[in-house]
């Protein structure tokens, strides 16, 4: 909603605080300072800026309720945190943010609870990327909306590495796959190869061959949804315990897709220095791969 305001004068974050009472001082901070604010029809980004009594103070498209999300009580592994960003190892099973079918706690939910995320949006604060519900492994959220610009930037111009482990089917060589991705017409919950879909780039390497079975490295240079299950099951080659894009099997040998965030490459938003993180991967991939071991 836009709200215009004149005849007043002094600080304007103050100013927002009159216009805006139900907001705490901290959300008129970030409102400011992510470029929503206009004085006399020039972006202010500073809230201590002085207002003149004449001058036409504008704010566009503000979401003027705070976050109505709920904080949840859950051990999260934070890997690292500054004023900045927080990094996270996400355990399987846990979706990263509220949508209309979720019902359960999220990660974002875990996250209001123990920290500030960037009120971007208002059931998905500080999300710059995501994991599948049952991929495990590194993310990064952002904390303010500086942070959080920079970070979406460095996704778009693709300075982000992404890497993954994965056990798959079948034995396949090393290489790329570059086919584009979209909604299915005729399942929305689904991915699939489209000639109208988005560019999708997938580089993997086979790290070990266990009988008919395969553990990849991965690197994607683009984040579409679903984007290496979807790739990997188009050459054939699914991932391991995958409920949607997977081969049916009546023996379960994991819970869940065999896929982790294992590294994550990023230059930090304020200082520009390049950090990196890497996960161990979670036991119950291990323990599949040391059956899979023993039964070839």
């Amino acid at each position: 909603m836009e709200r215009v305001l004149t005849g007043r004068e002094g600080r304007l974050d103050i100013i927002l605080k009159e216009l805006f009472p139900d907001l705490s001082r901290e959300k008129i901070k970030d409102i400011i300072e992510s470029g929503k604010v206009s004085v006399d029809g020039r972006i202010i980004v500073k809230p201590s800026f002085k207002v003149k009594t004449d001058s036409v103070v504008k704010v566009e498209e503000v979401d003027i309720h705070e976050n109505t999300l709920q904080p949840y009580d859950l051990p999260i592994n934070i890997v690292y945190e500054d004023e900045s960003i927080i990094v996270v190892d996400k355990p399987a099973g846990l979706v990263v943010h509220p949508a209309p079918s979720v019902k359960e706690p999220t990660l974002v939910n875990v996250l209001i609870g123990k920290t500030t995320l960037a009120p971007v949006n208002s059931i998905r604060p500080g999300v710059v990327h995501r994991l599948d519900k049952d991929t495990s492994g590194l993310m990064v959220l952002a904390k303010t909306f500086q942070s959080y610009n920079n970070l979406v930037k460095q996704i778009q111009d693709r300075k982000v590495i992404k890497e993954y482990i994965a056990v798959v089917h079948g034995r396949p060589k090393s290489g790329s796959i570059s086919v584009p991705i979209g909604r299915s017409p005729s399942d929305r919950t689904r991915m699939k190869v489209l000639p109208s879909g988005r560019i999708a780039i997938t580089h993997y390497e086979v790290l070990e061959v266990i009988g008919d079975y395969s553990i990849l490295k991965i690197r994607i240079e683009t984040g579409r949804t679903h984007q290496i299950r979807v790739h990997l099951a188009y050459i054939g080659h699914p991932v391991v315990g995958d409920k949607i894009y997977g081969i049916e099997s009546k023996e379960r040998l994991i819970d869940r897709q065999a896929l982790h965030s294992s590294k994550l490459s990023f230059l930090h938003p304020i200082t520009q220095d390049r950090l990196e993180f890497s996960s161990p991967l979670p036991k119950d991939m291990e323990n599949l791969i040391e059956e899979l071991r023993r039964r070839s």
